[in-house]
């Protein structure tokens, strides 16, 4: 047996067991090279497991040997592979600038445990998206829950208000945790198991009150980490307050492995493959949606912060995914799918652009971006790209995303829902130009000399910024993928 036979607990074991080292490490610099090597071996062994799934293959790993249902099983499909490689890609971008990023944040004595944070916040993600047992989801969605509280934390040194929005954040994770263990403590009573598969075996037995009544839990706790509204109160100040590299790491991974536990949980485990699920209120995803979609634009029209402003716009596209879910069948899921890797490369791209902005100009507050098209020419480029593809311009991910929702609304005849979804885009061309107007029509107080953002922060931004386009130019094979996992989660069933 090679090493790569126990990648799938290696992604997880990997960040988890390399953290405590790093957090004891005394020079900053040497942890920060540490960090990125083990973010870039994890998104290594994601893509392994992704190869190893593409054919439709299922892994199932034993933990010490014990089988499953009895045993903690890591279950990984070709949805859970996909997760996994958006985790650990993620981490491993945002560890590349890191350093960089947080320097005028945090003390060089505090950075190596920042970095065994945010390598916790990356097991606990990965985590999540491989296990095969529920209580496993509750164990690491608090290891990446109180990551995440640290991380928000450190951009204190910047703005104080960063503890408030941790605080926050801490107080609604907190309560949004115990619905989820208390869903979790429901079903093992009214099941005896722990393993989902196995749950969802299981559960039609135990009849529909007691699958209403867990999933009703779960769905609370879940939808508080998701940011669904009326429960987005912690996102854009956490958004806002957090270190810049922090805030893209978050923005690409944390809303997007809660909606995929929903996805996951409604299949295998309330069975309801053909609609998202009735059991999972499929019904109230669409109003929901549509409210995030309108209020998340109308709320970036008046942010008076680039941060605050794509904070609300994530919420906004957090709206756009739970409409296609909600929307149901094959086509539903793998419309939100397609949604979920578009708005992390676009949205993380931008977030990216910011941190170089922020790192040179110390602040994201629109009035500071004046002149920025002069005397920041790449970031502005990059920032305009990501715009283009929140707005859905063609040629972009945007354009694919907004695209294929709208068309499975049509077909499904859900006027309504089409017609929110394009007003929502005009809507997003009047944030997005309000950027515009700030970088380029804006005069600054006192007009400085070309310097554009730190070369470390490039990559990342072209990396992104240029996947934005590529996925909007040549979708057909995300599609290809995002159809497959579709089909095999209802069975075929449109």
């Amino acid at each position: 047996m090679s090493v790569l036979d126990h990648a799938p607990v290696l992604v997880v074991v990997l960040p988890l067991l390399t953290a405590p080292i790093i957090a004891l490490l005394r020079s900053a610099r040497v942890a920060g090279v540490a960090t990125f090597v083990v973010a870039a071996l994890d998104a290594a062994l994601a893509f392994v497991l992704f190869a190893r799934t593409l054919d439709g293959s299922v892994i199932s790993y034993a933990m010490g040997g014990w089988a499953p249902p009895i045993g903690i099983e890591y279950r990984i499909d070709l949805l859970s592979a996909v997760m996994a490689c958006l985790t650990s890609f993620s981490a491993a971008l945002v560890a590349w600038f890191l350093p960089v990023s947080i320097a005028p944040e945090v003390t060089p004595g505090d950075r190596p445990r920042l970095f065994a944070a945010f390598l916790l916040c990356l097991a606990g993600l990965t985590g999540m998206v491989v296990t095969g047992d529920l209580f496993n989801v509750f164990v690491f969605l608090e290891i990446s829950s109180l990551a995440t509280y640290v991380l928000i934390a450190a951009g204190a040194g910047r703005d104080r208000r960063a503890l408030t929005a941790a605080f926050d954040y801490l107080i609604l994770g907190a309560v949004g945790a115990t619905f989820v263990v208390i869903g979790i403590a429901f079903l093992y009573v009214v099941t005896g198991t722990l393993n989902m598969a196995d749950l969802g075996n299981r559960l039609p037995l135990a009849g529909k009150r007691a699958g209403v009544v867990g999933a009703s839990f779960l769905f609370v706790g879940l939808a508080l980490k998701t940011a669904m509204m009326p429960l987005h109160r912690w996102l854009p100040n956490a958004y806002t307050f957090a270190p810049a590299a922090v805030t893209t790491f978050l923005a690409m991974t944390a809303t997007k492995v809660a909606l995929y536990l929903m996805i996951r949980l409604a299949v295998l485990v309330f069975g309801t493959p053909d609609e998202i699920g009735r059991i999972n209120f499929a019904t109230v995803l669409p109003p929901i949606g549509l409210v995030m979609l309108i209020a998340g634009s109308a709320l970036a029209v008046v942010s008076a912060d680039l941060k605050r402003l794509l904070a609300f716009s994530s919420i906004a596209n957090l709206g756009l995914m739970l409409v296609a879910l909600g929307l149901g069948g094959a086509a539903g899921i793998a419309a939100a799918l397609v949604n979920l890797i578009n708005h992390a490369v676009i949205k993380g791209g931008m977030f990216a652009t910011v941190a170089g902005i922020v790192h040179r100009r110390g602040s994201s507050r629109m009035d500071s971006l004046a002149g920025l098209s002069r005397e920041m020419p790449f970031a502005f480029v990059f920032l305009m790209i990501g715009g283009m593809g929140l707005i859905g311009v063609p040629l972009t991910a945007g354009f694919v995303s907004k695209l294929l929702v709208v068309k499975t609304a049509f077909d499904l005849g859900q006027t309504m829902i089409a017609a929110g979804v394009l007003l929502s885009s005009l809507i997003s061309v009047v944030y997005v130009w309000r950027i515009v107007e700030a970088c380029m029509i804006a005069k600054p107080a006192k007009p400085g000399r070309r310097h554009d953002v730190h070369p470390i922060f490039a990559a990342p931004m072209a990396l992104l910024g240029v996947g934005t386009l590529a996925l909007g130019i040549e979708g057909g094979p995300l599609l290809d993928v995002a159809t497959r996992i579709a089909a095999a989660l209802t069975g075929g069933a449109s």
